[in-house]
């Protein structure tokens, strides 16, 4: 939240983001010895509702492109809800026939499912950050459209909607529209 634009980047008269105000995105991912979250990735060709996560994988220094991917994270710069799109950004893995898809569990980009230390699959995750530099907003969620809230106070992730994907219904529909959420997801 304290990257250029990353948050309170409000044009004050129209309420949408400002040209400077941008989304960044991370990876959170896995390696032998901890966790660690990869390099933010700023889109300087639309900054502005474009978050690209690393669906490739990364490349950390000392355990090369094969690391496991969690999920990723993201910042919305103006205060702005969690979208349809933010609910489809998962890890991907590349099939044998080339293309990529993304799948419910943390993955390396080779298709190999991360465990836990007692051998479970480690399920996915995808973070929001938004709100304000001084009030800020944490929620994750997982592909079964699980919606949490960070609670400060209690230091714990809340329970709050099963959230799902809406889709445009034609070229004069919203692009960002929000998730179909219940209970209805406040904000």
């Amino acid at each position: 939240m304290a990257l250029p634009g990353a948050a309170d980047a409000c044009d004050p008269n129209t309420g949408g983001p400002r040209p400077d105000a941008a989304e960044y995105c991370v990876a959170l991912y896995k390696t032998p010895q901890d966790w660690r979250v990869s390099w933010p990735i700023r889109n300087l060709l639309k900054e502005r509702s474009s978050c690209q996560p690393p669906f490739g994988g990364v490349d950390d220094e000392s355990f090369g492109r094969g690391v496991p991917i969690i999920g990723f994270a993201h910042n919305h710069p103006c205060s702005t809800r969690m979208s349809s799109d933010d609910l489809t950004q998962f890890p991907a893995v590349k099939m044998a026939d080339g293309l990529w898809t993304m799948v419910s569990h943390a993955a390396s980009p080779d298709g190999l499912l991360a465990r836990d230390s007692r051998n479970r699959l480690i399920p996915a995750w995808a973070w929001l950050a938004t709100g304000h530099k001084d009030e800020p907003r944490f929620y994750k969620w997982n592909p079964a459209g699980e919606v949490f809230q960070w609670n400060e106070d209690k230091a714990l992730w809340e329970f709050q909607a099963n959230c799902h994907p809406q889709e445009a219904s034609g070229m004069r529909s919203p692009r960002m529209l929000l998730p179909r959420c219940s209970p209805e997801l406040k904000w």
